[in-house]
């Protein structure tokens, strides 16, 4: 996947990811009202004390065959929460993608979300290597979205100048066995 026709580059840096890749600024509402490099959606500061409210996605993958939830353990270099476990993938739709990851109102509405689905398949391939082809965005289930913010203070303590603020669209999926896609 590319952005503004740019291709991914896996010798990309997170510093290089935080600046080049642009979020999806958002109203307490949900809707867009512009966007933001990641770093600085992510900047805790006296201007912006719980940084810029965005969107993110967040994905459980289950394994039918056992029933397991696939976990990962972010890595060491994130800047936000590294080295923490979490669910199977978490990141953020971004602005400007080739395959459209911008959802409005009655994408919500109708539970479509194909712009967090397509962001979700995007991700999955970069952080656990599994092949874009694998996965339909039909297979994805949209549950729900919830607004939360949290400051990382267990990295960078109680004055984190770093954190998430966001709205989280949580999608499920199911795969036949965890065999299948790693």
């Amino acid at each position: 996947t590319t952005m503004a026709g740019v291709p991914w580059d896996p010798t990309q840096s997170q510093s290089d990811f935080m600046l080049r890749d642009t979020c999806i600024v958002l109203s307490p509402d949900d809707d867009v009202v512009g966007s933001s490099s990641k770093k600085a959606a992510h900047v805790f500061s006296p201007g912006q004390p719980r940084g810029v409210l965005h969107r993110a996605f967040s994905v459980f993958l289950f394994d039918e065959s056992s029933g397991e939830l696939l976990l990962q353990k972010r890595a060491a270099s994130k800047i936000t929460f590294p080295n923490v476990w979490t669910n199977t993938c978490c990141s953020h739709p971004l602005h400007g993608m080739e395959v459209d990851e911008v959802d409005g109102p009655e994408d919500v509405k109708d539970g479509s979300v194909k712009g967090a689905k397509n962001a979700a398949i995007r991700k999955l391939g970069h952080e656990l290597g599994i092949e874009a082809d694998e996965l339909k965005v039909e297979d994805f289930k949209f549950l729900t979205r919830l607004h939360y913010w949290a400051a990382d203070t267990v990295t960078h303590g109680e004055k984190s100048p770093w954190g998430e603020h966001e709205i989280d669209y949580v999608l499920f999926m199911t795969v036949p066995s965890k065999e299948s896609v790693t």
